[in-house]
């Protein structure tokens, strides 16, 4: 009984961090980078306590449209953007994926990915309209993001740019909380934004998914292209 009172309290708190950081729609970038540093350490078992396979979906998608690409799993060079503690990672190298590199804005997340063991390389860094300093276009087979869109978070320009670092007949994938595409202002013309994108020859629609039970009740939604 006394298990079960704590693990209700955990997630409860979990709750109320994850709603304080991400549901406040005036929340600024700064905010959310100050945030990060304090949360660090407990976001990954107050995020599992709302979804316990939080980045499942990611991996399966990914090496799906892969293979159906005939790119070669074990020899794809992925960049996991807003990697945060790597959780992604985690799920890559279960499906085979070997070769990945976690960029994220939050130094205390990537100290934490690294301790995971799924990647090769680290980047500290904003990411938003411009490819970060130090980085080339075309430079990685598969881009990848889980996450990076909430409120204060990343702009919606931010899938071109992934675009830009993606080699030409390589996948793209953005997964977010569906909510934040009907109350976040930067994010309530996603749909159409990407399909513009596809009519600009930046890409190829392959899915759009809207996944149940994303998180604690709430919906997902996943956009996934191959870049032309």
């Amino acid at each position: 009984m006394q298990v079960l009172l704590v693990m209700s309290r955990s997630i409860e708190k979990s709750k109320e961090t994850w709603s304080a950081l991400v549901h406040n729609k005036d929340i600024t970038s700064n905010e959310v980078l100050d945030a990060y540093k304090d949360w660090a350490k407990s976001y990954e078992p107050d995020l599992l306590a709302l979804h316990p396979d939080r980045a499942k979906h990611m991996a399966v998608y990914l090496k799906e449209l892969c293979e159906g690409a005939g790119l070669n799993v074990a020899t794809v060079k992925i960049l996991d953007v807003a990697a945060g503690t790597g959780l992604v990672g985690v799920e890559l190298v279960k499906v085979g994926f070997k070769h990945i590199v976690a960029l994220d804005y939050s130094q205390e997340m990537l100290d934490l990915a690294e301790e995971k063991g799924c990647y090769e390389d680290f980047i500290c860094a904003p990411f938003g309209n411009t490819i970060p300093d130090g980085m080339k276009a075309r430079s990685f087979d598969c881009v990848i993001m889980l996450g990076g869109f909430a409120a204060g978070h990343l702009p919606l320009s931010s899938l071109h740019t992934m675009a830009r670092l993606c080699k030409r007949n390589g996948i793209l994938i953005n997964s977010m909380t569906l909510q934040y595409s009907e109350f976040v202002d930067e994010y309530l013309f996603i749909n159409e934004y990407v399909k513009e994108l596809e009519g600009d020859r930046v890409w190829n629609i392959k899915f759009k998914k809207v996944l149940d039970n994303y998180i604690k009740g709430k919906q997902g939604l996943v956009h996934a292209m191959q870049v032309c």
